[in-house]
């Protein structure tokens, strides 16, 4: 078939567009920040209409066909105090301004991002969102940014060691939190093979930390798989936040030798680089022959001590980056590579894991734009010479005992040693623009989990192959209403799983305005987890074992007692109740209550069978468990069971009693409120937890003199009851509670005016000797000094 179309029509359509075109002006201007910078993403709205417009990087804007008259133009960014600018615009003709923003200094108002994936207020965040920035985490002068979370309200915070600090929150805590994820600027930053967090082993150094987000709560609707209990989000500073030279050396007890770098810089307006560095070196916190918790092996020969299998508590990290940057109109393009490497004793379900040069390495590139965000991520790990710290006792105890020389047993470690070679893809495509009114984000996510052990702790025995797909999209909406005092936010995520069936994760909120300070808002959560691959496939010493395939528990006489069904994902139903407010601009207030519903709960690794005790485990197919070896029959796994409810409230307040003194506190109870489950081979459901944790801080900047510091800050948290894997408090504490534990920390320094700073730190200055969890050796006081230098430039 065949078209014509007459020149009658082309001349008609032309003259049509040109009409079209000179119906209206066009409005360009540069938006400034404080007059000197271009600030980008910045939104201009043309008032009474829905024009909308949005700065690229060099802060310029253009909007076309604005009605010919006298127009007012509403300029925005979070963090910045709006600008409203009168415009006449001539029909046919371009109007051309500049506007300049200012920071809004109002208490308490910092900026968040990943509470709703844009830049808000935290204060009318539509979830509980707790934020460190780099200033406070150089008051807290840990040798990881994992220290300055202790002081966040809501959060259970775990001092495992020099090198290895942990939080958790929301109750339900392990050796292996799998219920939170952590991210880089976005990205996935956890181990391929199990799917923890990366910790101490995330190649990002202190220095490079802009800020760290918190999402305390389920955050799946945004986040997928495992944002089961909340979101831990590291932002990392660009070439264009901070160019210069910058150097961190530290040393101090524990012999403790920490150096860092930082060099970043731009060329020609549009082009960065950065490059990080990190080394520490330390002798850790060593556990003492007094605590039965340390001690491995059966129970028909002497255990064996811990400490008389390894020569030292040596604690090695060295993690290095770098990036490139371009940028081109309104896109910014990035990418990078970044490794660790690191060796110490670390903290497990199943003991404690000696980690000797365990690398991780990352190469990611990503592009930004102010309606979209693409990236995509590759990590890997290699175990290098790690092994279990159990498997090598038990090893001994069948030779005869310790010896004198623990390097004599180096080669029973290579023996033993764990491989890991295995590979995590993390993708992600976002899009957000505003229609309407309604600010929408919508996005996609697809991980590939590839994980190769050769059969050392996963099930790939014999040449398997494991591998998993997670793929997900989500979106939300957005929408304001009675003159901005309500906010109504709504998203729902459906992700699939090559393992499990399809999971919907919704989420609504509102939050109303009651001033312009004070926020009230009321939020309906559904959260998942889905079984990570260790939970799966775990396969240690034939009797840990992952549940891909379920068990099934028989006495002696063959009657069956329980049958464990295969993993499927657990799911949280939760509602909050916050209000968020500042008075006077002196006094902030945030309070949460949340009530939660679990489903499907995945227990910690448990024992479930015992042939000692009369209990025996098969697969489904009959065969015995550890069949053929000494074992047999014997089993530690992970299941669902039960369900479950859980109540609790947060109450956190920061005092600016005067410009140089703030006064932080909070206190946090979490409750179990009930527990069903009719499996009598399953141990009762624990909150792992302290049920009360009170934390406060007094900060004083410049008070005795010009850019010092001193920071006092304390935390106490109540005993309570843990079980997870081989640790249990009802076998190691007499009254079968981890004991209650009180920690204080000091920390002051003075930055002088070249850019040379000095600082020191006193950690647990009571020289508490308990343990925040279960497992860990007893952390005493430690103090360091620290020296910096900064270096502004490199802006060529």
């Amino acid at each position: 078939m065949k078209f014509t179309i007459s020149r009658g029509v082309v001349v008609s359509l032309l003259l049509s567009s040109v009409a079209w075109a000179e119906e209206g002006g066009t409005i360009r201007g540069t938006v400034y920040v404080l007059g000197n910078e271009p600030l980008p993403e910045a939104q201009i709205v043309v008032v009474g209409t829905e024009l909308v417009a949005t700065t690229n990087a060099e802060g310029q804007f253009e909007i076309r066909g604005v009605p010919a008259s006298k127009q007012e133009l509403k300029i925005s960014f979070p963090g910045y105090r709006e600008s409203t600018r009168a415009v006449t615009v001539v029909q046919g003709q371009v109007a051309s301004i500049e506007a300049d923003l200012a920071l809004d200094e109002q208490f308490g108002e910092e900026i968040v991002v990943t509470g709703s994936k844009f830049g808000e207020k935290r204060l009318e965040s539509p979830v509980t969102v707790e934020t460190v920035n780099a200033k406070t985490i150089q008051m807290a002068g840990g040798a990881s940014y994992m220290t300055a979370l202790s002081v966040m309200k809501g959060v259970d915070y775990a001092d495992n060691g020099i090198n290895e600090k942990r939080i958790s929150t929301r109750g339900f805590n392990t050796q292996f939190n799998s219920r939170m994820i952590t991210m880089v600027d976005g990205r996935l930053a956890q181990m391929p093979g199990n799917g923890l967090p990366l910790g101490g082993q995330l190649p990002t150094p202190n220095l490079d930390v802009k800020s760290v987000e918190v999402v305390v709560g389920p955050a799946s609707a945004l986040y997928g798989a495992n944002a089961h209990a909340g979101v831990i989000n590291v932002l990392t500073k660009s070439p264009w936040d901070e160019p210069g030279a910058s150097v961190v050396l530290r040393g101090g007890t524990q012999q403790l030798l920490d150096g860092s770098v930082r060099v970043a810089g731009t060329v020609a307006k549009d082009f960065g680089y950065k490059f990080n560095s990190q080394f520490v070196r330390g002798m850790d916190f060593a556990p003492n022959r007094d605590l039965p918790s340390h001690y491995y092996g059966g129970s028909t020969r002497p255990l064996i001590f811990e400490g008389d299998l390894l020569n030292d508590y040596e604690t090695r990290t060295d993690k290095a980056e770098g990036f490139l940057y371009y940028r081109r109109g309104d896109w910014n393009f990035k990418g990078g590579y970044g490794f660790s490497l690191y060796d110490g004793v670390t903290l497990t379900n199943a003991g404690r894991n000696h980690l000797r040069g365990w690398q991780v390495h990352y190469q990611t590139v990503s592009a930004s734009h102010p309606n979209w965000f693409a990236q995509v991520t590759r990590t890997s790990s290699d175990a290098g010479g790690s092994y279990q710290l159990d498997r090598l006792a038990s090893v001994t105890q069948t030779n005869g005992g310790a010896p004198s020389d623990p390097s004599s047993l180096d080669p029973v470690r290579d023996q033993i040693k764990f491989i890991d070679h295995s590979q995590l893809i993390d993708s992600e495509l976002q899009y957000q623009n505003t229609f309407g009114g309604v600010k929408l984000i919508s996005g996609a996510q697809l991980r590939l989990y590839k994980p190769s052990s050769e059969g050392t702790y996963l099930a790939d025995v014999g040449g398997k192959t494991l591998n998993a797909t997670e793929f997900g999209g989500y979106v939300q909406g957005d929408y304001s209403l009675l003159r901005d005092k309500l906010r109504l936010v709504a998203a729902a995520r459906f992700d699939t799983h090559s393992n499990y069936t399809p999971q919907f994760s919704p989420k609504a909120v509102a939050v109303y305005s009651l001033t312009r300070t004070q926020h009230l808002r009321v939020g309906y959560n559904r959260a998942f987890k889905s079984p990570t691959i260790l939970e799966n496939y775990l396969l240690i010493s034939n009797t840990l074992l992952g549940n891909r395939t379920g068990f099934l528990i028989r006495d002696a006489e063959g009657n069956l007692i329980s049958e464990i069904r295969p993993l499927v994902p657990e799911q949280v139903d939760s509602v909050e109740l916050g209000y968020k407010a500042t008075f006077f601009n002196q006094l902030l207030v945030d309070v949460v209550a949340y009530h939660s519903w679990y489903r499907d709960f995945i227990s910690s690794l448990s024992a479930r069978a015992n042939p000692s005790a009369g209990t025996f485990a098969f697969y489904p197919d009959g065969t015995p468990v550890a069949e053929g070896t000494p074992v047999q029959g014997g089993l530690s796994t992970y299941s669902n069971f039960g369900r479950s409810r859980v109540g609790g409230i947060d109450l956190g307040l920061e005092y600016q009693l005067t410009p140089q003194i703030l006064l932080n506190g909070s206190a946090s109870y979490i409750r179990l409120l009930s527990f069903r489950n009719s499996d009598a081979t399953q141990k009762a459901l624990l909150l792992n937890v302290p049920d009360m944790k009170l934390k406060a801080s007094i900060t004083l900047q410049d008070l005795v003199l010009k850019n010092s510091f001193v920071r006092l800050f304390g935390r106490y948290q109540t005993a309570y009851q843990f079980s997870a894997g081989r640790w249990d408090s009802g076998v190691f504490f007499q009254d079968g509670r981890v004991p209650a534990r009180f920690v204080a920390d000091l920390g002051l320094g003075y930055t002088f005016s070249n850019g040379l700073a000095v600082s020191a730190n006193v950690f647990n200055l009571m020289d508490d000797k308990s343990v925040d969890v279960l497992g860990s050796a007893p952390n005493g006081r430690s103090a360091y000094l620290q020296l910096s230098y900064k270096y502004a430039g490199l802006e060529f």
